[in-house]
């Protein structure tokens, strides 16, 4: 990490929240729920499908925990009034991971069986190395019970091939799976810290998830991978947009990125999803992901030089 980058982080905190909202606006739908709501409808009108996440994680009390898994069930309740195929996906230490596994795995089933009830999944994310094995522990754990529970892979770990390989092993042809390149920047020692290794590994482990049977969900804004998925799903056979329930992967992309690439994919016949983040704790987890991330944090120094503070 350059100089630059480590001072851009140490200055994030006195960044005003008003110049890191000019950047975290495009990415998120609000601070309310009715905001992201509007948004689904927007998305849903121009052909996309949705993930709705409520923002958040790493909490250090059971009040946290169990107030996030409420925030959940409230978004829940408001999308059984809707009819648009949208899913929810949590963090894990938004639900208390690191401090009770036990507790995350008990809300974790309480939103899998709720959302079962509207016929939406519910998908488990997955953050830093470090959190990795607890996750994948919880996630099993609950999904021998919830079939509508998915998990997320990153490419950028070296431990990831292995990690498919197990889930496939125990879940089969019932694996669902966002998979997705990682925005944390882990060691050298256990990840790809190179573009092009991170796109090679992503491209591999889309191969195996679909040989495997898995439903896969490609989350990238990178046109070679997505070309590349493409192709495997064509020569796997897979269904296309053509009925999005029925086919056996997707394109996933975050609000605001890249839109036209959206547009374009969907227009080629393949579903397409986009995450929809919202909630009042947007600034506490744009700091967090611009620390994990200095490439990203290096926007908001220059917009905030550029502008004289």
């Amino acid at each position: 990490m350059s100089l630059f980058d480590r001072v851009v982080r140490l200055g994030l905190p006195l960044v005003p929240r008003r110049m890191v909202w000019i950047l975290a606006r495009r990415y998120v739908a609000g601070e309310t729920l009715e905001s992201a709501l509007d948004e689904i409808r927007e998305q849903g009108a121009r052909g996309f499908g949705t993930i709705l996440d409520v923002l958040g994680e790493a909490v250090k009390s059971k009040e946290r925990a169990e107030g996030a898994a409420a925030e959940y069930h409230r978004a829940l309740a408001a999308l059984a009034q809707s009819p648009s195929r949208t899913y929810v996906s949590v963090k894990p230490t938004h639900l208390g991971l690191t401090f009770d596994p036990a507790l995350c795995g008990r809300l974790l089933d309480d939103l899998c069986v709720r959302a079962a009830e509207q016929g939406r999944k519910v998908r488990f994310e997955m953050e830093d190395a470090p959190t990795v094995d607890r996750t994948l522990e919880v996630f099993l754990r609950v999904r021998a019970k919830r079939e509508n529970l998915g998990c997320v892979l990153q490419a950028r770990l070296f431990r990831t091939p292995d990690d498919v390989t197990r889930l496939l092993r125990e879940l089969g042809g019932g694996l669902d799976v966002r998979l997705v390149k990682g925005i944390y920047l882990e060691p050298a020692e256990i990840a790809h810290t190179e573009a092009p290794d991170i796109s090679r590994a992503y491209v591999d482990l889309a191969r195996q998830l679909v040989a495997g049977g898995a439903f896969a969900a490609f989350a990238t804004h990178d046109d070679d991978v997505a070309a590349a998925c493409a192709q495997i799903a064509r020569d796997a056979g897979l269904g296309d947009g053509r009925d999005p329930d029925a086919a056996r992967y997707e394109y996933q992309m975050l609000m605001g990125v890249k839109a036209p690439m959206a547009e374009r994919l969907l227009a080629e016949g393949h579903p397409v999803r986009i995450y929809v983040p919202y909630g009042k704790d947007w600034h506490a987890y744009s700091i967090r992901r611009l620390r994990k991330n200095p490439e990203v944090a290096r926007h908001i120094a220059r917009a905030f030089f550029s502008r004289g503070g």
